[in-house]
């Protein structure tokens, strides 16, 4: 007899879970700001360099590593302990393949880079697929359970390990390995807390027809997750190969800056979201509820979010970068937009997944990468400016498809859509206004650092007023999306 599902249950599990998945993340983000401040100081620019080419490869690594197994057994409603199973053995199997792979490819790469030490790093490094394979499993279980606490404890306890031991390691001359002995101590702390809170390790087995039914959606994922990879790194490609370092430089700095709302707060929400989506993909009316209170309180974060930062972009520069790097002004305005479209993407795989149609995400993200790649190359001379604006172009309209795709997928419309974001779209819009009428009095001519306190807090100031003005439920799904009583 099939358990019934308590929505309710569902939607308070994923209130409390976002609470704790992004107050961890922004708690333990800030703290390795503050690890990375100290080993500026105690290593050198070269150690920073050489460790950021190995995570090159061993990020790669991880996004191919589980053929997308995991979202599978996530998505599915129903599990099987040998589905469980059978998914441990092809971990410890891709484990070990990818772990033969760096040992070999080592020291080709390092003679590539002319950084001897890659040789060796990597092969250390090459460790980690082993502790992640054996967690992969209790992970999920984890997830499924919504046991997002648990699972945000764990990681600041390993940030922490990872701050120690690297700035341990620094203090006593270890130099580039101090990184190293970092993260396996942090990818050590992980595999046991997870293994110890979840208190089940299911052997390796094997059932290849159970197997198949995860594997037809998880490749599926997979190739989604390569392609959206190339997406994101393909201008760093053109614009590195073609435009300078230099004009890298500009272009890596606004995206890291618009990025890290996505990362914190929109994947963060979805990532909880995803096993109560999962959970509702045979209830279409309890799904399109939980869906529209998802997309609404996103709205309401990340829309003054991305119009902020486009506002107040010459304050920030001068006062956090300086004069030398002013070129990033318009390219930062620009990308915010590539921002808040990246965060419209992510609600859109969400449906995809968790209605087991990523193909669909497959496809237009290999159309995206077809399309972007030969605008890139038409206009790569015009200089930086005109190469965001088209990436940002070329976005745009690419998430109008997967948008009106997804909402198609649970019968919603488009006009719809458009009313779950009107009122965080009004009170920006009064924002926007009211600053860009700020700066045509006597404020330009004060400090950077004068103008951009009065700024942000004027602007957070209308966009709250105006909110309450034009819906004052809003507040309150605004406390339900962050895990709060209402």
């Amino acid at each position: 007899m099939v358990k019934k599902i308590s929505v309710a249950n569902i939607r308070e599990k994923s209130a409390r879970g976002i609470k704790w998945q992004v107050g961890t993340e922004v708690l333990s983000r800030m703290l390795q700001l503050l690890f990375t401040f100290v080993l500026a100081r105690l290593l050198t620019p070269t150690d920073f360099g050489i460790i950021g080419v190995a995570f090159i490869f061993t990020r790669l690594t991880f996004v191919l590593f589980d053929l997308g197994l995991s979202s599978a057994l996530i998505q599915r409603k129903e599990l099987q302990k040998i589905q469980l199973q059978s998914a441990q053995t092809v971990f410890l199997l891709s484990a070990t393949v990818f772990f033969v792979a760096i040992y070999f490819a080592s020291p080709y790469i390092a003679v590539f880079f002319h950084y001897a030490r890659l040789k060796s790093i990597l092969r250390v490094l090459g460790t980690i697929f082993f502790l992640f394979a054996l967690r992969a499993i209790p992970n999920v279980q984890l997830t499924r359970k919504m046991r997002f606490k648990a699972i945000g404890l764990i990681w600041l306890a390993s940030v922490l390990v990872y701050g120690a031991l690297a700035m341990g390691f620094a203090l006593s001359g270890f130099g580039v390995w101090s990184f190293v002995f970092g993260l396996l101590g942090q990818e050590l702390t992980l595999t046991l807390l997870t293994l110890v809170v979840a208190r089940q390790w299911l052997p390796p087995a094997w059932q290849f027809g159970r197997l198949k039914e995860l594997t037809a959606f998880g490749s599926q994922v997979l190739a989604s997750r390569v392609v959206g990879y190339l997406n994101i790194n393909l201008p760093n490609a053109i614009i590195g190969r073609f435009m300078g370092s230099a004009t890298l430089g500009y272009y890596s700095v606004g995206y890291q800056l618009v990025d890290f709302p996505v990362q914190r707060i929109s994947k963060n929400i979805l990532r909880v979201m995803f096993p109560a989506f999962s959970k509702l993909q045979d209830n279409l009316p309890q799904y399109q509820q939980l869906y529209k209170d998802t997309v609404s309180g996103l709205a309401l974060l990340v829309f003054p979010v991305f119009a902020g930062m486009a506002l107040v972009a010459p304050e920030f520069v001068s006062v956090f970068y300086g004069p030398k790097w002013q070129a990033l002004v318009p390219v930062l305005e620009i990308l915010t937009v590539v921002g808040l479209a990246r965060s419209i993407w992510v609600t859109t795989s969400v449906v995809f997944l968790s209605k087991g149609k990523p193909q669909w995400e497959l496809l237009i993200n290999l159309i995206y990468f077809a399309m972007l790649s030969f605008v890139l190359f038409l206009v790569y001379r015009q200089g930086l400016v005109v190469v965001v604006t088209f990436i940002a172009l070329v976005l745009l309209f690419f998430v109008g498809i997967a948008l009106m795709a997804s909402l198609r997928m649970i019968r919603l419309s488009i006009l719809e859509w458009f009313k779950l974001v009107r009122t965080p779209a009004f009170a920006t819009a009064a924002m926007v206004g009211i600053l860009l009428g700020l700066r045509l009095t006597g404020i330009q001519h004060w400090p950077a650092v004068i103008r951009l306190f009065i700024l942000v807090v004027t602007g957070i100031l209308i966009y709250l007023v105006t909110v309450y003005g034009i819906d004052r439920k809003a507040f309150a799904r605004f406390k339900s999306i962050l895990g709060r009583s209402s």
